[in-house]
């Protein structure tokens, strides 16, 4: 099934270089990791700790609140407060290699994992850390109550920006173990069927989830696609094609939170560590693989061989909506599905020197969201942040097409993040 009249626009895609190797490996560990803390943990190790890859740092406070786990061996150094990818100061847990690191012992098989009742997987989730690989990186029990009207389940494993293939790659690695994990979701929210998304670009994949959806004679869930433009394949623009006035009946999740949630259930394995694209056009052998939660993101550079020359901009996700980083001693989080080192040629165009707004309607002909982005930011840059809202700045989903598009190169991202989140710091944005 694919979406009719799709809004958006499409993009060179740049994902050859990290497919021509999609067999995910994990790493030599690095020096030291740190490991955010969410506002909904507190730490449950000291300074001088020696602690074990998946042993839990930090305990879940409240009934909203996960645990976190220690993604490497090794000593608790500090606990403090440091700069995070988003550009704000978070709590992390600063955990140092020692002696030489030893490959983890498998993950036994739980016994009758398939058969634990519903009501128990909230509790497997948040005693594992689970929260959701999506930008919001939402505790998974927590975003299953929210929806707990939902009859759908959708399965995300499209990847609509340019550069980023980790989900797709962990969905041709591990496609039984996604079918499985979402299985479990399912389970635990009581949903009536499960639709896989796809992109119509990635055939083969799509025919791989529909053997083992044969395979497992599952007559409750199917493959359905959408096409490769850019927003097309993110949660929004999903729920809005295939969903239209009755998004609270779906649920949104990536692939990759489905594999982790099988992995809790069926090995008892804690959320420490996910699958993330290394790329751009700086990174020698980019490519998608397994790394920590809590590794710097010149860490992960270093794992893909460095760099072959100096990158211009370190994003956080894709260029057009990810967020670029002041520095490269920033940690993965759960949120982050791609680190990208882009060269001067390609974020020169970007980086031109913003103009007034010429009233073109660009931004307002390509929102996916039927919004009128030049609006919301010219009350932004006048800080009537009220006037924004009333232009329907929260409905924004931070696609980043309206400053693609705009010939002023105008920080529109910015300028709407500021508008929903006025006291909050801000970064720049590509």
């Amino acid at each position: 099934m694919s979406l009719k009249l799709p809004l958006g626009i499409r993009l060179e895609r740049k994902k050859d270089a990290s497919l021509l190797n999609w067999n995910l490996k994990r790493p030599y560990p690095p020096e030291k990791i740190r490991v955010p803390v969410p506002f909904n943990a507190e730490p449950c190790v000291r300074i001088g700790d020696k602690v074990v890859t998946g042993q839990k740092i930090a305990e879940a406070n409240g009934t909203e609140g996960v645990s976190v786990h220690a993604g490497m061996c090794g000593t608790v150094e500090k606990v403090a407060e440091y700069p995070d990818p988003t550009g704000k100061q978070s709590l992390m847990i600063e955990i140092r290699r020692y002696g030489e690191p030893k490959p983890s012992a498998p993950w036994d098989l739980r016994k009758d994992w398939e058969q634990i009742p519903a009501e128990q997987l909230a509790g497997i989730f948040r005693n594992a850390g689970l929260v959701t690989t999506g930008p919001r990186s939402e505790p998974v029990h927590v975003k299953l109550a929210r929806h707990a009207a939902a009859r759908t389940l959708v399965i995300n494993i499209c990847a609509p920006e340019p550069y980023i293939t980790c989900e797709l790659v962990l969905a041709m690695s591990h496609p039984v173990e996604i079918l499985r994990g979402a299985e479990l979701l399912r389970k635990a929210c009581h949903a009536e069927k499960v639709v896989f998304a796809l992109e119509d670009s990635n055939r083969e994949t799509a025919e791989l989830i529909k053997s083992k959806i044969y395979f497992l004679k599952w007559t409750h869930a199917e493959v359905r696609t959408v096409p490769a433009i850019y927003p097309q394949g993110l949660e929004n623009t999903l729920l809005q094609a295939w969903f239209s006035g009755e998004e609270d009946q779906a649920l949104v999740f990536p692939a990759s939170t489905a594999f982790a949630v099988y992995e809790a259930v069926a090995l008892g394995k804690p959320f420490y560590e996910r699958v993330v694209t290394v790329g751009g056009e700086c990174v020698v052998e980019p490519r998608s693989l397994w790394l920590p939660l809590g590794i710097s993101f010149h860490d992960a550079i270093r794992t893909c061989k460095g760099v072959m020359r100096e990158p211009r901009k370190v994003l956080m996700g894709g260029p057009l909506a990810g967020t670029a980083q002041a520095s490269q001693e920033v940690p993965l989080m759960a949120s982050t599905n791609a680190v990208l080192a882009l060269p001067q040629e390609i974020v020169t165009e970007a980086e031109r020197s913003a103009e007034p707004c010429i009233r073109c309607n660009l931004c307002v002909d390509h929102c996916p969201a039927a919004l009128s982005p030049a609006m919301i930011t010219l009350a932004a840059e006048a800080k009537e942040f009220a006037i924004a809202r009333e232009w329907d700045a929260a409905e924004c989903f931070e696609c980043g097409i309206c400053a693609y598009v705009c010939p002023s190169k105008r920080p529109m991202l910015e300028l709407i993040r500021a508008a929903n989140h006025p006291a909050e710091k801000k970064v720049a944005h590509v």
